[in-house]
């Protein structure tokens, strides 16, 4: 199951990328943002109603209601994006929410390694690191338009002294 699925998915990344798209995988950066809200916000709300002693069976269903919502969401502006084509935006959907998974559960591990020991910490965290430094840019290549009022690293970067990278992104 999984050998198809990365097909897919690497098909989706060949044909998503440059400026000959086929496939939009990701809009802009706000679409990427809501790839990335749909796992951190059903965590953080099974976080918040276990940290406040709350049931955890309403935590589940409410953070599975609104984890439902954003990838309807999610699936809609992937068929839009991809002028309606069904295919497209399954190989869009198939590629995004595994990248943007791995993508939190790399950064998470990279703030809160795991491991009994401190070779094993940072054992996890070297490898974190590793997926980030690889999923990041490619992430980034498969944004068609490099605009977003939430998520744009421009933005994020604005009057501030960085060199030349302004100009890269």
């Amino acid at each position: 199951m999984f050998s198809w699925w990365f097909n897919i998915m690497i098909i989706t990344m060949f044909k998503g990328a440059g400026e000959n798209r086929s496939v939009v995988v990701f809009r802009d950066y706000n679409d990427l943002g809501l790839t990335f809200l749909i796992p951190a916000s059903a965590l953080l709300i099974i976080v918040l109603f276990l940290s406040f002693g709350g049931n955890p069976q309403f935590g589940m269903i409410l953070a599975m209601t609104v984890a439902l919502v954003l990838f309807g969401i999610l699936i809609k502006n992937s068929y839009e994006d991809n002028e309606g084509s069904i295919v497209y935006t399954i190989m869009a959907i198939m590629t995004k929410m595994p990248l943007g998974i791995l993508w939190l559960l790399s950064f998470f591990t990279m703030l809160n390694p795991s491991g009994k020991t401190a070779k094993k910490r940072r054992e996890s965290r070297a490898i974190a690191l590793m997926l980030l430094a690889i999923l990041t840019p490619l992430m980034g290549i498969l944004v068609a338009n490099k605009e977003g009022s939430y998520f744009n690293p421009k933005e994020w970067i604005k009057g501030r002294r960085v060199g030349s990278i302004r100009t890269h992104l």
